[in-house]
């Protein structure tokens, strides 16, 4: 039987599960003590020890490790739609809803679905109105397939550098390469883990 919890408790708690709905990860301890109003950590610590120890919460090694205890294997993970540029790329105005898919997809997020729109990429099995599952991030290693802000959009390539230009290579030859100098305005937003198709979500 699980001990009451105090108010902070639960006000840790409750911070936890909206965070995780919101967001599709959990929130670090730095993000919670932000919400308290606090400036130690130790305090959160605390607290998230005792919900681990009552059986609310599990926890693991890592920034963004905190869980919900008896919750399904599942992370929600944000759908992005049109990416607004100079915004983080988990900013609510980018999120068009979410979707669970089993926690171990994601790779220990955050991570996030974007829907592709056009075949640029169709030699990497990468179709028109698919989603691929990107993990956030501001780096990207030499051909690897990426999300990038290019010119005020968000584009799918391999991304390549090349002495000190960067060059965004699609999958298909009927598309050019594009590519960028250290003067553009070039932001990476994630590295795609992967594809994942939904026949019946448009």
């Amino acid at each position: 039987m699980k001990n009451p919890l105090t108010d902070r408790q639960a006000e840790v708690l409750n911070f936890v599960n909206q965070f995780i709905a919101r967001s599709g990860y959990p929130p670090t301890v730095r993000e919670i003590a932000r919400h308290l109003g606090i400036r130690g950590h130790h305090a959160v610590r605390k607290h998230l020890l005792a919900l681990e120890k009552n059986g609310h919460l599990t926890r693991g090694r890592g920034a963004r490790s905190i869980g919900i205890a008896d919750q399904p294997q599942a992370v929600s993970v944000p759908i992005l739609g049109q990416v607004a540029a100079g915004k983080p790329i988990l900013a609510e105005e980018n999120i068009l809803g979410t979707l669970a898919l089993d926690r171990s997809v994601t790779r220990g997020g955050p991570v996030f679905l974007l829907k592709i729109k056009g075949d640029s990429m169709i030699g990497a099995g990468i179709l028109d109105g698919d989603y691929v599952l990107v993990k956030a991030q501001a780096q990207a290693e030499n051909g690897e397939i990426a999300v990038v802000l290019a010119e005020d959009e968000a584009t799918v390539k391999r991304v390549f550098r090349r002495g000190d230009k960067i060059v965004l290579q699609p999958e298909n030859p009927a598309h050019q390469p594009m590519t960028f100098t250290p003067k553009d305005a070039l932001r990476i937003l994630g590295k795609v883990l992967g594809v994942v198709r939904f026949p019946n979500l448009n």
